[in-house]
């Protein structure tokens, strides 16, 4: 696990990069704060740098930017030393070929005599990507689970800072013991509804001039995040092929110990008019790779709409 610790004396800031340990044993007057920072999305595909900025008392103790195979989950950033009471806060930024991709915010105060724990995660629900529902925050708001959610943790329902914290997680999309992938195609912008062969499929207009359908996907055995969503379709009585089209997107938790993924667009017409296809079978391809390397296909055969809807 990558590690950074830093110390606040007094009024002077002193940066240290120290051998990973616990905390230094903080007094009645002073607290250490972890920043501990977890991501199941995948370096060099979601993002290739990332700024770390920690400030403790308002004043900046670390300014650092890891690139490439620098980048690494989970990582943690101690400020050590902290007055009690005083705000430490921390910004983390990813980005992609140099354009800004995610941004996460999180704040608290130092608690005299203690070494406390504050989680943070990148999530992929969060990410700016062609294709993403992910908001835009005003600080200090942030992107939480997909919103934005107040940056601010009252450090009273903070745990104790504990060196396994980065295994304490359990996947509800991949248990412990979990069997092969299984993907199953089906449809919907704001949920999943499942589809079956030889069922007809919406076609819509897009609002940038192209067309496409709504796909949706029911998941077992693969991670909750991290996972490479790819799309791809083929048009048998024309001979084309459509994508891939790939996001990272957070599943969602679905009945029956499935998860889910919704409001997907699949755009048509990329590359060829979308009149040739109205009422063409269109075979559609998901594969879905997780952060482990474990990989699910799902394959269903539609029928698209004779019209289309918006045009």
């Amino acid at each position: 696990m990558q590690k950074r610790f830093f110390s606040v004396l007094g009024a002077s800031l002193f940066i240290s990069l120290l051998p990973a340990a616990c905390g230094n044993n903080p007094t009645e007057n002073t607290g250490d704060v972890v920043f501990g920072v977890r991501s199941k999305l995948t370096p060099g595909i979601a993002m290739d740098a990332l700024q770390v900025i920690v400030k403790s008392g308002g004043e900046v103790v670390v300014n650092e930017k890891f690139e490439g195979s620098n980048i690494e989950f989970p990582s943690e950033f101690r400020v050590e030393n902290v007055p009690d009471g005083d705000k430490v806060e921390a910004e983390i930024d990813a980005f992609f070929s140099g354009n800004p991709v995610l941004s996460r915010l999180a704040s608290t105060q130092a608690i005299g005599g203690r070494d406390i724990l504050l989680e943070l995660e990148l999530e992929a629900s969060c990410l700016q990507a062609p294709g993403s529902s992910a908001p835009t925050c005003d600080a200090p708001g942030t992107c939480i689970h997909g919103v934005c959610a107040n940056s601010a943790v009252n450090s009273q329902n903070l745990p104790d800072y504990d060196p396994n914290w980065a295994d304490q997680t359990v996947d509800i999309c991949k248990p412990q013991g979990a069997g092969d992938p299984l993907v199953i195609v089906g449809e919907g912008q704001a949920d999943y509804l499942p589809v079956e062969d030889g069922q007809v499929a919406q076609v819509e207009a897009g609002p940038q001039g192209g067309h496409h359908i709504w796909i949706a996907l029911r998941v077992k055995n693969l991670t909750q995040a991290g996972s490479i969503t790819s799309l791809t379709g083929h048009f048998p009585d024309l001979g084309y092929d459509v994508g891939p089209f790939n996001v990272i997107f957070t599943f969602d938790p679905d009945e029956g110990d499935y998860c889910k993924i919704y409001g997907l667009r699949f755009q048509l017409d990329a590359e060829h008019a979308i009149e040739e296809m109205l009422g063409k079978t269109f075979e559609i391809t998901a594969t879905i790779t997780d952060k482990d390397g474990d990989i699910g296909i799902g394959k269903r055969s539609v029928k698209l709409s004779d019209s289309i809807l918006g045009g």
